[in-house]
């Protein structure tokens, strides 16, 4: 098949990184696959294949400069597959469709909880009709499928839940990089956006009510909560405790080192770095929203009950004072045996084929 893989842009997101992850593998699975970023970015994506960057730089809702582009591309590479990654590429993928004549399967992928994120009826209805113009959705768990359909009322579209995959091999590979995090002996980990469903800040609030003062707080990522992050620090005195990184293009010598993935999170879909996390043997204490609870519990980890901080704080004292080796044993034999990308690609592959199929017989 021809396959299109639509990022919104070339950044280190969940969204963008397993998009291109999945192009790897549908490559290797005998597929032609390109990958289309639609806006200026400067994250770092590894990607071997076609990769072309439209590098538009109006995200306006009312802006046509990224359909007509997108169009553009799809008019020469004619398609069978074309699959939105979350955030702006469901608008964008639709309006293209206005801009050119291919006839192609659309599908979006639905990576977080939509109702979290729209809060005004008119905006509800403009994503109401971009999901009517689409051929199927890939959820990324069962809870933000159960919140997709029930939010926007949808009963007739095709709608499957296939959760992320992680490349085990190459996890493995480039978590033993020789690097400066193996000699900090003892930290605590928070991996990703510096933004406020992530409540890094909260993080914050949460180590410094901890008992144990030696261990440190690693902060690792880049978002508008940055300036403010540090300015907590030092308000709190702990700048010789807690230390806040910049994305990392090799993030996972810093996982495998922790003593645990802390994630407090109050929006998630189903995030890879908890995957990673326990195909690292690293311990997750983590709230348990979204998809979280259907790959965190008692017998993989620390699923905290949301928002209740204390209970959190717990968490952190109970894990840094178990033996962890049953919870790791049990969540690295969940991940391998159901959360490998050569596993979640052939789920793909067979929800691409379905859906071409249906597009052909109309």
């Amino acid at each position: 098949m021809r396959i299109v893989q639509v990022i919104t842009r070339p950044q280190r997101r969940g969204a963008e990184i397993f998009a291109v992850q999945l192009a790897e593998q549908l490559t290797k699975l005998g597929h032609e696959v390109i990958v289309i970023s639609l806006f200026q970015g400067s994250g770092e994506l590894l990607y071997t294949g076609k990769f072309i960057q439209l590098n538009c730089r109006n995200e306006s809702k009312l802006a046509f400069e990224a359909p007509k582009q997108l169009a553009k591309v799809l008019r020469d590479f004619s398609p069978e597959i074309v699959q939105a990654n979350a955030s702006h590429t469901l608008r964008v993928c639709v309006m293209a469709r206005f801009f050119g004549k291919v006839t192609y399967a659309l599908i979006y992928r639905n990576a977080n909880k939509m109702s979290d994120f729209i809060k005004n009826s008119p905006k509800k209805l403009l994503y109401k009709y971009f999901l009517s113009q689409i051929d199927g959705i890939v959820s990324v768990s069962n809870a933000t499928k159960s919140d997709l359909l029930g939010f926007f009322k949808i009963s007739k579209k095709p709608c499957v839940v296939i959760t992320i995959g992680i490349d085990e091999k190459k996890l493995r590979k480039l978590s033993q990089t020789l690097d400066s995090f193996s000699k900090i002996t003892s930290y605590l980990l928070q991996l990703g956006s510096l933004v406020p469903e992530k409540n890094p800040l909260n993080m914050i609030s949460i180590f410094e009510k901890s008992e144990n003062q030696s261990i440190k707080l690693m902060l690792v990522g880049d978002g508008a909560l940055k300036n403010a992050l540090i300015e907590k620090v030092n308000q709190l005195n702990l700048v010789q405790r807690i230390h806040i990184l910049p994305n990392l293009s090799n993030p996972y010598t810093i996982l495998k080192h922790a003593k645990a993935l802390v994630m407090p999170s109050s929006i998630e879909g189903l995030p890879a770095v908890i995957l990673e996390a326990m195909a690292l043997r690293v311990p997750v204490i983590a709230y348990g929203v979204g998809g979280i609870p259907e790959v965190l519990n008692k017998q993989t980890g620390y699923c905290v009950q949301p928002g209740n901080d204390k209970a959190f704080i717990q968490a952190i004292h109970t894990c840094l004072l178990s033996d962890n080796t049953p919870k790791l044993d049990a969540a690295q034999k969940l991940v391998l045996e159901h959360y490998t990308i050569e596993k979640i690609a052939k789920q793909f592959e067979g929800f691409y084929m379905e859906l071409r199929s249906q597009k052909t017989r109309k």
